[in-house]
């Protein structure tokens, strides 16, 4: 019985042992499974297709349906502009989930929708993103033909900004079939028959799966994603010469934006007696005549907006008309435009510093006005240094945009004090300013850099050579007709990139292309070295043009 007993107790113990750890197992797997702890590695792989129906690449292709499965759950990102087939498919298909997430993408082709002996690419572009972390796979490919083989012929190629060191994101380059329907006019209306894009961080293109033919080759910064071209906000680039396909040729594009043609709008009333005209295209010889008879003697005034496509036209005196007539032009075209003034609040004359972002060794100061300025009394000005001891100037009115410029030759590390007394200053309204004072203040010659820049191997003059920072901030820039040697003077200390341009037409500036007319831009050249400026430093560098 002892012994029994013993045994039974033993038995008793370890039994209790054994349910404590099972009780408390249990306890830390309930604990364990209230929540799921934070951290651990974020998934940043894309979604992976595992299958689909038919097979990518399948030829004979009869039937009216593609499914495509993936890995895990996802979703489409803005598939009616995305998702491109080429050639283009009419009526488009339709395209599944367009709701909920799913592990698949199912395509339904409308019946009688595709041609015979035809490769289709049905290219997602960036629509295909997993479900939780946005994870994108970007331009995934399905390929299939209604042929008895998969067209394999390819071309490659690179896409370059015309003016800047990168291109833009999104660049989308397309072919159009050179035959008896084909007009230049067809980039603005009509979705290319193949489309390909370029791969991210990179210049490259490849245009796979073609068939043999004649085509157009056009590039685009597709910002509406609907492979047409809107001069108002894309870059367009193009091939001169026709792509004959098969060809081994590697195609160089350049994108340009072009210069809008001019196009005014219907102005705004800001007060009283200023209206403002919009407008897009470039400022040359442009006028603003009033087509509205008045009965009293009318004037008016206006000048340009220093950062919006805006021209600020002021008039006197009030005129009572219910609506009145403007004839706008501007590079030899007529607009005309109509607005209805109302009767609100008159501005009066207020005068402030021009804010600059240049070296003011270098520039000059200026004042702006919101009402147009007529005259100026100098004798009504006064300029002293720091020690009070008066300054020479000189002072003019840029009517273009409307400032006061004082022209004098200014000291390091000195500060000018600029006072007008009342009446300096006359507007259109015959308004004068009150007692009014500035300070202009230089730094340190030592604080800014020199460069002495020789350039070999300049194909024809003139130039503009340019100083240029890694975000395409102009620092400085020179313009050269003869020497092939150019200064940069007093730079501020950091990292610039060299850009040469040249001035085919000698106007001073960069012009770029146009598209209907065949035109390239003018050409531009980078240096692919970041030049280093220091402060107090003169630099010497030669670079030889390839």
């Amino acid at each position: 019985m002892f012994i029994c007993k013993n045994f039974s107790e033993r038995m008793g113990f370890q039994f209790s042992k054994l349910l404590c750890c099972v009780g408390l197992v249990i306890l830390i797997s309930s604990c364990a499974q209230r929540g799921r702890p934070d951290g651990g590695p974020k998934d940043l792989d894309p979604p992976k297709v595992v299958s689909s129906n038919p097979e990518n690449f399948s030829s004979r292709y009869k039937k009216n349906e593609i499914i495509i499965n993936f890995d895990e759950f996802i979703k489409l990102d803005n598939p009616t502009q995305q998702i491109i087939f080429s050639p283009p498919i009419e009526p488009r298909p339709e395209v599944y989930p367009l709701g909920p997430p799913s592990r698949y993408v199912r395509l339904k082709i409308p019946r009688d929708s595709l041609e015979d002996n035809t490769t289709y690419t049905v290219n997602f572009g960036k629509s295909i993103e997993d479900n939780n972390e946005g994870n994108k796979l970007s331009y995934y490919k399905y390929v299939f033909s209604t042929g008895d083989y998969v067209d394999s012929l390819q071309i490659e190629g690179n896409v370059f900004d015309a003016y800047e060191r990168l291109p833009d994101e999104n660049i989308s380059v397309m072919l159009y079939p050179l035959d008896s329907t084909y007009s230049d006019s067809v980039v603005y209306n009509k979705i290319p028959r193949y489309i390909s894009f370029v791969r991210d961080s990179t210049s490259l293109f490849s245009l796979d799966n073609l068939k043999p033919g004649n085509y157009k080759m056009i590039a685009i910064s597709d910002k509406n994603n609907n492979y047409k071209f809107d001069p108002a906000q894309d870059k367009i680039g193009f091939v001169e010469d026709t792509v004959k396909i098969p060809s081994k040729t590697l195609y160089d594009i350049l994108v340009f934006k072009e210069e809008l043609k001019f196009k005014a709008s219907r102005p705004k009333q800001i007060s009283k007696q200023k209206f403002e005209f919009g407008f897009q295209g470039r400022l040359e010889d442009y006028k603003i005549d009033l087509i509205s008879e008045t009965e009293e003697a009318f004037e008016a005034m206006y000048y340009k907006d220093e950062e919006k496509d805006t021209l600020h036209y002021w008039y006197k005196p009030y005129l009572e008309n219910d609506s009145l007539l403007f004839a706008f032009s501007n590079q030899g075209r007529i607009d005309t435009v109509e607005i209805r003034p109302k009767q609100i609040d008159t501005d009066s004359l207020k005068l402030s510093e021009v804010k600059i972002d240049k070296n003011k060794l270098l520039a000059n100061f200026k004042l702006k006005s919101n009402t147009p300025l007529v005259s100026f009394e100098k004798d009504s000005v006064r300029m002293m240094d720091k020690d009070s001891i008066p300054v020479n100037f000189n002072m003019e009115i840029d009517s273009f945009y409307n400032h006061l410029v004082f022209k004098f030759e200014k000291e390091e590390q000195q500060t000018y004090k600029i006072d007008l007394l009342p009446g300096a200053v006359t507007d259109f309204f015959e308004t004068q300013n009150d007692s009014l004072s500035y300070s202009y203040k230089t730094r340190a010659l030592a604080d800014f850099g020199n460069l002495a820049l020789t350039i070999n191997n300049i194909d024809e003059f003139p130039i503009i050579v340019e100083l240029v920072e890694p975000k395409g901030r102009v620092e400085s820039s020179v313009y050269e007709t003869k020497s092939s040697t150019v200064n940069f003077e007093l730079v501020r200390p950091g990292e610039y990139y060299i850009r040469l341009i040249y001035d085919l037409n000698g106007n001073g500036r960069w012009d770029t292309g146009n598209f209907l007319e065949g035109r390239k831009p003018e050409p531009v050249l980078y240096d692919s070295r970041l030049v280093e400026i220091r402060a107090n430093w003169d630099d010497v560098l030669t670079i030889t043009l390839y």
